[in-house]
């Protein structure tokens, strides 16, 4: 017999809401989280789906009121709350007369998997207002333009959204010269202004066993960005589950890299020095 929303089980609707969400169906995306709610008014997940599929359709009333059913269930929630403070942005944020929104592409569920030496988290530098990046949702596609020695960062519709950091951008640019490829992707608002992941899609065959972002392999800012991104809901991100932490990854050796990698010995001291190591806290 055909499995129907009637008759699926609470873990089977679930499941075929995240799977329509993942494919951009949004009107049945909806209908599955009305059918979940409707067994389990006080899910706040379900919520937030319900949410998330409202806000890409348009929807921004009945999405700002899912999202405070999710609060209601959850004072705790930092997905619903969040989302309703993007909510109050856009709402406040005035529309030029007849300009078309910008498009919402759908979000890869790889986006936020980190590869050693190949993905880069940053936030851009000269953004633009922080109010007018309110509208850029996360796992949003952006795009890159080389402009003379700067790496610009745009919306799909060509809006400037701010730059790579120098450093980071002068590396990219000499190695979209020699033939890799780059993708970016909006990761959310910072206090400053936007974060975004950058990933290497493709490596020239003359770059073989070369890396793209040398910094990220010792970066222990890198590791707490992935942590705070595996904490997030799925309905933000669509991030796989936790057992992507056992994903090999190999440190490179020095012979590897085409740059010196930065040394953490430190110079001998004949005193003696209690080193108290700092636990890593969950936030």
């Amino acid at each position: 017999m055909k499995r129907t929303p009637e008759t699926a089980t609470k873990r089977q609707l679930i499941d075929d809401a995240r799977q329509a969400a993942l494919n951009a169906r949004w009107d049945e995306a909806i209908t599955l989280n009305v059918k979940i709610i409707e067994r389990a008014p006080k899910d706040a997940e379900a919520q937030n789906r319900l949410g998330r599929a409202f806000l890409t359709l348009g929807r921004q009333s009945e999405a700002a009121e899912a999202y405070s059913n999710a609060l209601r269930a959850d004072p705790a929630n930092l997905i619903a709350r969040r989302n309703l403070q993007r909510l109050e942005s856009l709402r406040h944020q005035p529309a030029a007369a007849g300009e078309p929104a910008p498009p919402t592409p759908m979000p890869r569920t790889a986006v936020f998997i980190e590869e050693v030496g190949k993905t880069w988290v940053d936030e851009l530098i000269n953004p633009i207002p922080r109010e007018e990046l309110s509208d850029v949702l996360p796992a949003e596609q952006l795009q890159l333009e080389v402009e003379g020695d700067r790496l610009v960062v745009r919306r799909l519709d060509g809006r400037r959204l701010g730059e790579i950091e120098a450093k980071t951008a002068e590396r990219v640019i000499n190695l979209i010269a020699v033939g890799n490829r780059y993708e970016v992707y909006a990761l959310g608002l910072s206090a400053q202004g936007l974060r975004v992941i950058l990933r290497e899609v493709h490596r020239d065959p003359s770059r073989a066993g070369r890396f793209s972002f040398l910094r990220q392999i010792t970066s222990r800012a890198y590791l707490r960005e992935r942590d705070l991104l595996r904490q997030r809901d799925e309905s933000d991100f669509f991030l796989l589950d936790d057992d992507d932490d056992d994903d090999d990854e190999t440190t490179p050796t020095e012979s590897e890299e085409d740059e010196p990698a930065e040394s953490d010995a430190e110079p001998f001291v004949e005193d003696t020095v209690t080193v108290v190591e700092e636990e890593e806290t969950t936030l």
